[in-house]
């Protein structure tokens, strides 16, 4: 094992302490969101909606010590029309007094004289109820100038024997009636409320109480007024009872919203605010900071642990005890807590903590290879940026496909995983990274070059013994590239490396070393390699389409999608300056994904808008069994909203015959996907008749060394005609491609050549340019 010689620990504490800050200042955040909602009243209604299902929760009956006596539709069908004569009034005094009842109170206004018969026979009743009915006051403005409130009182004669109680009752911001004064003070004078005298309770104050909801009004006894002055009601129903007196027909008004109950009459109203202080339910309010602490302890617990899943279980537990402990305080009539602000601090806070938590995870999972687990080229070149003066070593996996073809991709997942574990021990820090599909890398300090070829040779020792993958034993071969400068662009230094490291496997080395005598070349297509992910993502890589057309008839069937690059300084760069550095380098594969997903994509436009046409993407040899590519091209396929066979995929011939068996069992597979395939540049390989008969093609494509000089050429005239015909007699159809000149097209369609493709026919052009030829005809017909 090689020792470690450096601390990582650093930059991990230092990791964590910018963590630790965010999360300091998420919740600094959430607290002061749920300061300004306690000061500004915010999320009151949330609040009052909150109460209201705790009050539903708690549903009881009223005591039954207190009753209505109403002055229903019945009484008012059967007694003359409102206002009654007061004698009525005084017959109820006299029925309620006999009955022995605790207290009589009205919700009646008497502040008018009525006639002196009526006044006097109703003062005569009050004197004889010794003082036990309270008649009501309230307060009006009194004008529309000056602002100032008075005091409507019953007329003198009846308030000499009779206690005097305020009725006034306000609804709350929400227009609903919520809360009810103790007392109202009137030119110095205090008034009990008449819920306090039916409480019996002294009032000193006019501070509110919060009428208890939970009570059920329909459980507070009721009696129709003329039944109670007719004698209709026994005693033992009324007697020690506190009753109040007051309007419940609709026709009558004195009506108000409250929470849970809908539209109910003002007196209904006054027994169950004089039921909330007789049963001491009335629940002060404690305010919503307990709350806020009980939230600010659980945000500080949430923001400090280290997983997610206690992370949450700590801010659910808070709101859920935020939610159920209001309901036990008022269950024990402790009183009523706010907790609109502290969940308003919990949900804050739980969402930027979230938020926080999925930046992480898409980071996480940006730098972290899909396949393998293992982190990948972005999380190594992160990695590099947090370091000085260190070597990158990069380690090559030669014929890593063709191992995959034979295990399959999730063994050979499985393999990169344990060649990375044997190659931890020459890493100081013990990470391995995933930086192209074949190659791992990572990073040692500069003076442990030194000891390079120790380290490597010990490594080579390592992988003589085989990799035990499922049920295989397999043998790896490994070549090493080192790079190393002052730079802190860690995917330069690894291209760098990479390319001494298939520079190592091209000369039969174990490693080999960058340094400032590698030429000028290599710097450019190394520079090339470097850029090549933020071209991809900066537009600079885009797709031309070149068309395709039915030579004898001269219509657009089709186009070739083909790779450019426009550097932002170097300005546009042929693709065979950038394609062959790629294939080298093992980047092939990004770069057919990025084409082939433009393309697929491209083509649904155009045929959804009605163009009957097919696109062609070339196909690299490496390619051609990558378990990968054809997972992108399923995907693409199934994203798409066009039939496969409309999708060609251009193979050369050259790579078809490196391993015709391999070959066609890879074309096979392609072609059951339901795409099309094409024998690129044909004729420039050594393709056989045989083998050409069991290709699973759909089409021929003649190279264009052929097709230039075909006007001219007395043998490739012949060598074109044999070809087109034996094509045809195989069922493939033909593609020529290199048509510059009307004389070309025309002597191909003597040829019986179906298809067409140069400069004669269009050059490559931007996808909108192309769209835009669609919609011409052309003249190209032979």
């Amino acid at each position: 094992m090689i020792s470690s010689q450096t601390d990582p620990m650093p930059s991990f504490r230092l990791a964590n302490a910018v963590k630790a800050h965010i999360r300091a200042v998420i919740v600094v955040i959430a607290v002061a969101v749920g300061i300004f909602a306690a000061v500004t009243g915010f999320g009151t209604n949330l609040d009052l909606a909150l109460r209201d299902a705790r009050d539903a929760s708690r549903a009881h009956s009223a005591s039954g010590s207190i009753a209505i006596v109403e002055i229903d539709a019945k009484s008012l069908a059967v007694l003359d029309d409102w206002p009654w004569p007061r004698r009525y009034h005084a017959q109820l005094v006299d029925q309620l007094r006999l009955a022995d009842v605790r207290l009589i109170a009205f919700d009646v206004d008497f502040s008018a004289h009525s006639n002196p018969v009526d006044d006097a026979a109703f003062a005569g009743a009050l004197k004889r109820s010794s003082g036990s009915v309270v008649l009501p006051t309230f307060q009006q403005r009194g004008d529309s100038t000056t602002g100032r409130y008075r005091e409507n009182l019953p007329i003198a004669a009846l308030r000499r024997h009779a206690f005097l109680a305020s009725v006034n009752v306000h609804p709350n911001v929400d227009g609903q009636v919520r809360s009810y004064s103790r007392g109202v003070v009137t030119a110095n004078t205090m008034r009990p409320s008449l819920g306090a005298m039916l409480a019996e309770t002294s009032s000193s104050s006019s501070d509110p109480i919060v009428i208890d909801q939970a009570i059920d009004p329909q459980t507070i006894p009721r009696f129709s007024f003329v039944d109670v002055i007719r004698g209709k009601i026994p005693k033992s129903q009324l007697e020690g009872k506190r009753i109040v007196i007051g309007a419940t027909a609709i026709e009558l008004g004195d009506r108000y919203a409250v929470p849970r109950h809908g539209v109910i009459p003002g007196v209904v109203i006054q027994a169950m605010a004089g039921e909330t202080l007789l049963q001491r339910s009335e629940n002060p309010g404690l305010g919503a900071f307990p709350a806020m602490i009980v939230a600010l302890i659980a945000l500080a617990l949430a923001a400090r642990s280290k997983k997610n899943e206690r992370a949450a279980a700590v801010l659910l537990g808070a709101i859920a005890t935020i939610l159920i402990v209001p309901l036990a305080l008022e269950m024990a009539r402790v009183g009523s807590l706010e907790i609109a602000p502290a969940l308003v601090m919990l949900i804050a806070g739980g969402l930027m903590l979230i938020a926080l938590t999925l930046a992480r995870t898409f980071r996480k999972t940006q730098m972290t290879d899909a396949e393998t687990g293992l982190p990948n080229a972005i999380a190594f070149t992160d990695r590099m940026r947090q370091r000085s003066s260190h070597a990158v070593v990069v380690a090559r996996i030669a014929r890593y496909g063709e191992i995959v073809s034979l295990i399959g991709a999730v063994n050979g997942a499985d393999l990169i995983r344990r060649i990375a574990e044997r190659l931890a021990y020459a890493a100081d820090d013990g990470e391995i990274f995933r930086f192209e599909a074949s190659a791992l890398s990572w990073s040692v300090p500069a003076e442990a070059l030194a000891s390079m070829p120790d380290r490597l040779a010990a490594l080579a020792a390592m992988f003589r013994a085989p990799i035990q993958v499922g049920s295989r034993a397999i043998d790896v071969s490994l070549t090493y590239g080192v790079a190393t400068d002052d730079s802190s662009d860690g995917g330069l230094l690894a291209a760098k490396a990479l390319v001494m490291a298939n520079r190592a496997a091209e000369q039969g080395l174990l490693w080999d070393r960058y340094d400032d005598a590698v030429d000028d070349q290599t710097d450019w297509k190394l520079s090339l390699l470097a850029e090549l992910d933020h071209a991809l993502a900066d537009g600079q890589i885009w797709v031309a389409y070149q068309p395709k057309s039915a030579i004898a008839t001269g219509t657009i069937i089709g186009c070739e999608a083909l790779v450019r690059w426009k550097h932002p300084t170097r300005g546009p760069i042929a693709p065979d300056h950038f394609i062959p550095t790629i294939e080298q380098s093992g980047r092939i594969f990004e770069l057919t994904a990025f084409v082939l997903c433009q393309a697929v994509a491209d083509l649904g436009d155009w045929r959804a808008a009605g163009h009957n046409i097919g696109v062609a993407v070339n196909l690299s040899a490496s390619l051609l069994d990558d378990e990968r590519f054809v997972t992108v091209v399923t995907k693409a396929l199934a994203l798409a909203k066009f039939d496969p066979s409309h999708l060609t995929l251009e193979i050369t011939e050259s790579a078809a015959m490196a391993d015709p068996d391999a070959a066609i069992r890879a074309m096979a597979r392609l072609r059951k996907l339901g795409i099309n395939l094409s024998i690129d540049d044909y004729g420039t390989g050594q393709s056989t008749l045989t083998y050409l008969k069991r290709l699973p093609a759909t089409e021929i494509k003649i190279d264009k060394s052929f097709v230039s000089d075909l006007v001219d050429n007395r043998s490739d005239q012949i060598l074109v005609r044999s070809t087109i015909a034996l094509a045809h007699d195989l069922g493939f159809k033909t593609v020529a491609e290199g048509i510059e000149t009307p004389e070309c097209l025309a002597l191909l369609a003597e040829l019986g050549c179906d298809v067409g493709q140069g400069w004669h026919i269009g050059k490559p052009v931007a996808a909108a340019d192309f769209v835009a030829k669609l919609a011409k005809p052309l003249a190209l017909a032979a």
